[in-house]
């Protein structure tokens, strides 16, 4: 069969041909892949930059994926063997049998994303309806997303901010009801973080950026009179590692919760219960055509072509 296979740690997946993998038990069931997304993780494990590292290798790469079982039934699943090839083994009735009106691409890449956006609102900011959410660094992939779940879970009002203008104008038809710039000065920045805020006081901020733009973000809520509690969580730290302005006094003088949200901060259990409970509702939402998500398909025999983008990258098997 074909396969994205990595020979070395360091080095881009190949597509060649490789064995077939083989059923070891009757819980394990081999089915045949039709897409599955490049994810950061497998961008990390492949160039030995994450904690996790494969067993032996040439190994085949791809977490997950859509795949289609013996009687003809599409599902999602995560695999015992790489995902990026004609044929994996998955646990059996491990997966989730996904809904007519669900393309291939959405499905294999929506997961990923919804792990940094869906779970950050529900788990650590406990969004509930009537909600005031910004989203910080709302132009990425996973932003975008995130704009769309805070709709989907009746946000009042959603804030958006990003430096790419093309990207904000097209979030407003997604669900924000404001875009903040950050492609402007930085005095100007924070007049506009003051000025959503005077209206619309911020119950909860899904950061991706950190660096700079909180900063600003922080220095803003000091000069406000609100009592809203505000929940920040930090997902992402796309724009810096650290910040200068984060004293004892910020989070004495204001109602500041900070919080963050990554695979290390909360229980396997979080994640499973997600992927078991709440992620076939989220594909029938999807199915329905109600989230938008941009991608881009190459062939498994591209893999080498794709693998390092920066981009949302669905392999079409």
């Amino acid at each position: 069969m074909k396969a994205a296979i990595l020979k070395e740690i360091g080095t881009t997946p190949v597509c060649v041909d490789f064995p077939e993998p083989v059923v070891e038990n009757e819980q394990q069931v081999l089915v045949s892949v039709k897409a599955s997304s490049i994810k950061q993780l497998d961008l990390l494990k492949a160039a030995g930059k994450h904690y996790t590292k494969y067993s032996s290798l040439p190994i085949i790469v791809g977490m997950d994926g859509v795949a289609m079982l013996e009687n003809g039934q599409r599902i999602y699943a995560m695999g015992v063997t790489g995902m990026m090839a004609e044929k994996a083994i998955v646990q059996k009735n491990r997966w989730i049998i996904l809904p007519e009106g669900l393309d291939d691409n959405t499905a294999a890449a929506l997961p990923n994303f919804l792990v940094g956006s869906d779970i950050a609102l529900r788990t650590k900011a406990q969004i509930k309806k009537g909600d005031i959410v910004l989203i910080n660094g709302a132009t990425g992939s996973t932003g975008t997303i995130a704009v769309q779940m805070a709709k989907y879970h009746n946000a009042a009002t959603i804030i958006a901010t990003g430096r790419n203008t093309k990207v904000l104008e097209k979030l407003k038809e997604l669900g924000a009801d404001i875009t903040i710039s950050l492609d402007q000065p930085e005095n100007d920045i924070v007049n506009d973080f003051k000025k959503a805020y005077a209206t619309y006081p911020f119950d909860i901020v899904i950061d991706y950026l950190w660096g700079k733009p909180m900063e600003l973000l922080l220095q803003s809520l000091l000069t406000q009179t609100s009592q809203t509690t505000t929940k920040i969580v930090t997902v992402g730290e796309m724009a810096g590692h650290t910040i200068s302005s984060l004293t004892s006094d910020t989070l004495r003088s204001r109602d500041i919760v900070l919080l963050g949200s990554g695979i290390g901060s909360f229980k396997q259990q979080v994640i499973t219960d997600y992927m078991q409970n709440i992620l076939p509702e989220i594909f029938q939402y999807a199915a329905s055509g109600k989230l938008f998500i941009d991608t881009e398909i190459f062939p498994l025999t591209e893999i080498s072509n794709a693998w390092n983008l920066n981009k949302t990258i669905v392999i079409k098997i």
